[in-house]
């Protein structure tokens, strides 16, 4: 039996960069990936703060956009001349400013997708007498003051406060400066939260969607907030879980203390769950023996009573033959403290060796990481079935920031999976409660472990206006592909076979083979330093499929450079009588066509072949409806070689370095005697000293490319030379599109890389 309700979307307005963002979640797992301050920490910090037990709000949670308002209003209060809480005068006025107030603050509007069966849980939020079902929506928002005898009081207080120094110039700082700086001593106020109904017509789920979330009527009644409560439950995991040694435990104020060991997460559930006194200090040399006596018999009822959740927990275990095998537990017993200690967690490497095992503070980092996290996971579902007081949530909402701290790829991959089982409660009691995961990440193993219909890709977004402040966009990159499966499939795919890192950059460049992979990343970090500070994806993807990825490239919105070959091909006609496209060098031939498919297919399309000697910059340069911009980067013609064109990355290569590739073959090793080039390498230095006529040397050149020629060989050779110094140009057209990058990522613009 399915649940009948689950998390459909929530919005959130006015908290730091999530301006106005909305993220649709999966009904099991949601990963979020991104680059670096997009606000992927945000969306999983701002749902703690208004769903978790005590709201953690603070000024600088408020967005910016927001503060300019903020500050106007709080200049009026300076100027009040008299107390506000005195009369009633001024009422219509007192209640603009709340409004003002209120639209300022932070809030988020939670939409569930509930069926009839959820009735008890969504009661207290439905608009209608008439429900059969349907979306729930509910506002939960920040407010320093819920009505104008409050604002009255605050406002006066606020003056109060900034009369001393209303006179004093800013920029000594004198506290408040503002009203952000007020309630930096004033905390309380930011901690106040209130929920709402919501008409299902006007949010995200209605037949016609809203773009923007709804405006509460004028004065609406607030729905208790224990209501809430029973609807959903948020837990959440940090990224800094205080793994260690033993040593950098002692370091703290005791090894308790320190809630990311695992022998800590089984301390406290047993306190919570199994009723396992950890106090009561035992004094007397007659319990001596008694207490050594019951050491193995408390051993043994203490593994009992955790087994079904360490059960769990071995779901995520590594699967390696030398990896820790099997739990067991020994308490750590002294007549002056009975178990005031932790229960000590060890771990045999050999099932049958009784007494051989090593202590917790032995084992790898990434054995710690996992069985503390997924503990964690177990002991927070725990916690929802068995609540101080009334039913098990309807939503259990589980948040965890970067589990991939310490975890080694293999887990990565399956991590998902694994821990929305062990959220999700097994007993048929409980079928009708959903659980669902909230995953944030920078680690494409984790990403790519997973379907494109649960990514959502947190986008920067900057302002478009001058002053105006950047925002964060969430991309359902299920919807990238629209209805094309095909397409998504592939690019899934791909994705986890090249474990590329694109979904976290901030630019991409695209590539059509080994020798462009190896090399273009050098040449970047050599003529382009700045550039090499920035987060660049290269994604090797050749010509023939580029272009299926544009769609993607569309929706993430960041700058590429698709950097490829021209493809040069002729058509003729073969025995068969079929038409035919055979490759062939670039000598000015009436009938040559672009062979490649992003080109043709993506952009310039072209016609005429000889156009792809002389583009305009339109050619060069696409810009999506949205404002993507791509560019499109293919061989040219090479001034130092007499305009020969070349028609691949490594006949480019040649024909700008020509003289470099003849001083090769007048080195001499350490003894001075000539070196002798072999492999690819010395196959290129033979072509270029035997054929000093361009034209000669641009045709041998593609019969030697498309024979038994070793590219990769090539590539790694040259890698190792350009790696050492060696001065050889980067071919103009990918100088010029890396350049164009560089535009676009500012960093020419005196910007801190």
């Amino acid at each position: 039996m399915s649940s009948p309700i689950r998390l459909a979307c929530v919005e959130v307005c006015n908290f730091r960069r999530l301006a106005c963002t909305r993220l649709d979640l999966d009904e099991g797992t949601t990963i979020l990936v991104g680059a670096n301050n997009s606000g992927k920490t945000s969306l999983l910090t701002v749902l703690r703060n208004f769903l978790g037990d005590s709201p953690g709000f603070r000024p600088y949670d408020l967005s910016l956009s927001q503060w300019a308002k903020l500050r106007e209003l709080s200049k009026v209060w300076e100027d009040l001349g008299e107390d506000p809480t005195t009369d009633t005068k001024d009422a219509e006025e007192w209640e603009v400013q709340l409004r003002t107030l209120l639209d300022c603050m932070p809030f988020a509007d939670l939409w569930f997708n509930a069926e009839e069966g959820a009735y008890s849980y969504v009661a207290s939020y439905i608009t209608t007498l008439k429900w059969e079902g349907g979306p729930v929506g509910v506002r939960v928002r920040v407010e320093p003051v819920s009505n104008t005898d409050d604002l009255r009081k605050l406002a006066w207080a606020y003056r109060e406060a900034r009369l001393p120094v209303k006179g004093l110039p800013q920029e000594g700082h004198a506290w408040p400066v503002d009203i952000i700086d007020y309630w930096l001593r004033n905390p309380s106020d930011l901690r106040r939260i209130a929920s709402y109904r919501l008409d299902p017509q006007k949010g995200p789920l209605a037949p016609t969607a809203a773009e923007l979330p709804q405006t509460l009527p004028g004065s609406p009644s607030p729905v208790d907030l224990s209501h809430l409560r029973k609807l959903v439950r948020v837990d959440f995991v940090s990224a800094q879980r205080g793994l260690g040694s033993e040593e950098d435990e002692a370091r703290t104020e005791s090894p308790s203390s320190r809630p990311g060991m695992f022998s800590s997460q089984l301390l406290k559930f047993a306190r919570q769950h199994l009723n396992v006194s950890t106090s009561a200090p035992v004094h007397g040399e007659a319990l001596v023996t008694a207490i050594a006596n019951a050491q193995a018999d408390l051993d043994e009822l203490i593994y009992k009573a955790l087994k079904p959740a360490m059960e769990d927990v071995e779901v995520l275990g590594y699967p390696g033959l030398h990896d820790p095998q099997q739990f067991h537990f020994r308490t750590r017993i002294q007549t002056a403290d009975l178990l005031a200690h932790s229960t000590a967690v060890q771990y045999r490497i050999d099932k049958t060796a009784v007494n051989e095992s090593l202590p917790e503070h032995s084992i790898g980092l990434g054995y710690q990481n996992l069985q503390s996290l997924s503990f964690m996971l177990v002991s927070f579902r725990t916690a929802r079935l068995n609540p101080s007081q009334g039913a098990p949530a309807a939503v259990h909402l589980v948040l965890v920031e970067e589990p991939e701290a310490h975890l080694h790829v293999q887990v990565q991959r399956n991590f998902s999976s694994n821990a929305l089982g062990l959220i999700r409660p097994k007993e048929e009691i409980h079928s009708k409660l959903r659980s669902q995961l909230l995953i944030s990440t920078h680690s494409s193993h984790l990403a790519h472990g997973d379907s494109f219909t649960r990514l959502r890709y947190v986008k920067r977004l900057a302002g478009k206006l001058e002053g105006a402040k950047p925002s964060t966009e969430v991309v359902n990159l299920g919807d990238a592909f629209g209805n094309d499966v095909e397409t998504r499939t592939f690019a899934e795919r791909y994705f986890q076979v090249q474990h590329t890192d694109l979904l976290f950059a901030d630019a991409a460049v695209f590539v059509e083979g080994t020798a462009e992979r190896m090399l273009i990343p050098l040449f970047i970090e050599r003529d382009f330093p700045k550039l090499a500070k920035k987060y660049v994806s290269f994604v090797d993807i050749g010509g023939s499929h580029a272009h299926r990825l544009r769609p993607l490239i569309e929706r993430l919105g960041i700058p590429t450079a698709v950097i490829t070959d021209l493809d040069p091909v002729i058509p003729t006609k073969s025995e068969s009588g079929k038409i035919v496209r055979s490759a062939v060098h670039i000598a000015g031939q009436a009938d040559l066509e672009c062979g490649n498919d992003t080109l043709t297919s993506w952009h310039p399309k072209l016609v005429k072949f000889e156009g792809y000697g002389r583009p305009a910059p339109a050619e060069l340069e696409w810009i999506s409806p949205a404002g993507v911009k791509v560019r499109f980067a293919w061989q040219l013609p090479v001034a130092a070689a007499s305009a020969q064109w070349p028609s691949s990355f490594e006949d480019a290569l040649v024909l700008s370095n020509i003289d470099w590739f003849k001083k090769l073959d007048e080195e001499v090793d350490e003894k001075g005697n000539k070196r002798r080039h072999r492999g690819a390498l010395g196959k290129v230095i033979d072509l270029v000293r035997h054929h000093p006529d361009h034209v000669e040397l641009v045709e041998v050149l593609h019969k030697l490319m498309h024979g038994s020629f070793s590219k990769g060989d090539f590539a790694a050779t040259i890698f190792e030379r350009l790696n050492a110094g060696a001065a050889l140009d980067c071919p103009g057209y990918i100088k010029d599109a890396l350049a164009w990058l560089s535009t676009e990522l500012k960093v020419n613009a005196g910007e801190t890389p």
